[in-house]
């Protein structure tokens, strides 16, 4: 996994915290699975917290206290994270871990009058997390000024400003399923992102490098800078540029894959490096990254709300129908999902005109009913 093991550790705490998103939970519990470091720290972190006092002890913490008993030791430190929420997550559970007796509370601003938590959010809605943990709603043209950022959010667009922000803040975009979402990064980047995708960014870039987190898929065009790279992390392989337009699709480590639309980029998988072409993407295998040409139509055709599949399995296709109309696909006869088809889906329409015509040109069988879709 690619994601540096501070930010991961993060996530471990927001796990624990039971703040973490869908998206992020899926990229721990990987790191969880694969790292057995992190599956240590994970078990230790847990076991400390389920001990008989652990309620009493959380539930009479504070957070501003701890962290300033500890931040002038981390600041002897030679190098410093790229994120400054994470590394107070990690902070805090390390002392909590070796006993230290300090005073915290899990990050969840209860009663706060920041705004409402994310789980408070709809989860059928754009939103913007912010560093301090307010949730944004972006469904409608409104200004943004909070914790530092400001800027005009319009229905499927945000642009932001971070002057008055330290370069270690950062925030997270989540876009659900059936939404789509762009955004224009301070240094003039611009992203569209999928259904069911989250980009994770600083608020300023520092002055060495350009850095975002990506669950999910999203589409870059990136503004070039000859002496900062732009880096795109993902859970199965990183993404480095200095300006160029491409894709990456990373739902999952088995789907991950980076096409080059314009420019140059490199893949950079176990510190294998594959630097790509125009119309050239990488796709991910068992044994790592392949290099194949695409077909930029099929590829990209979802930034125009449509799916054009050649000869895709039907449990890929599924995926995609799952994000795109928020609903849980279901097999009844397992080999179904590795028929293979070619067609396209409209997002536009509606889900029962869409599985019509699978039905139609597949032959197949399917049933909707509470959000369930049932292939048979």
């Amino acid at each position: 996994m690619e994601y540096k093991e501070e930010y991961i550790k993060g996530l471990l705490f927001e796990k624990m915290a039971g703040t973490i998103s869908d998206g992020d939970d899926t990229i721990a519990e990987k790191a969880i699975a694969d790292i057995p470091e992190i599956k240590a720290y994970w078990l230790k972190l847990k076991a400390k917290m389920e001990e008989p006092d652990a309620a009493t002890f959380l539930s009479l913490l504070d957070e501003k206290a701890a962290w300033q008993k500890l931040s002038p030791k981390l600041e002897d430190q030679k190098t410093k994270p790229l994120f400054y929420r994470n590394l107070k997550y990690i902070a805090v559970a390390a002392t909590l871990l070796i006993g230290m007796p300090l005073v915290w509370r899990f990050y969840a601003d209860k009663g706060s009058s920041h705004g409402p938590s994310p789980s408070a959010i709809q989860t059928n809605q754009v939103y913007l997390k912010t560093s301090d943990g307010r949730a944004i709603e972006l469904n409608t043209d409104r200004h943004i000024n909070q914790d530092g950022l400001s800027g005009q959010a319009k229905e499927n667009e945000l642009t932001y400003q971070a002057d008055q922000a330290n370069d270690t803040d950062q925030a997270t975009l989540y876009v659900p399923a059936t939404k789509e979402y762009k955004i224009r990064l301070p240094d003039g980047t611009q992203v569209w992102l999928n259904s069911a995708s989250t980009l994770k960014f600083p608020y300023n870039f520092n002055q060495q490098i350009r850095e975002v987190y990506l669950t999910g898929e999203a589409y870059f065009e990136v503004a070039h800078e000859q002496k900062r790279k732009f880096v795109v992390h993902t859970a199965f392989a990183d993404v480095q540029v200095h300006g160029t337009s491409f894709n990456v699709n990373a739902y999952d480590q088995r789907s991950f894959s980076t096409a080059l639309v314009a420019g140059s980029v490199s893949a950079v998988k176990d510190r294998k490096v594959i630097d790509l072409k125009p119309g050239e993407q990488v796709n991910a295998t068992p044994d790592g990254l392949t290099k194949q040409p695409f077909d930029a139509q099929e590829l990209l055709s979802w930034r125009k709300g449509l799916y054009n599949f050649h000869n895709r399995s039907l449990g890929d296709i599924a995926q995609v129908l799952g994000r795109w109309f928020d609903v849980k696909v279901v097999f009844l006869q397992p080999d179904l999902a590795g028929q293979t088809f070619t067609g396209e889906i409209n997002k536009s329409l509606p889900l029962e005109v869409v599985i019509s015509n699978l039905e139609l040109s597949s032959g197949i069988q399917a049933t909707l009913k509470n959000g369930v879709l049932t292939f048979k």
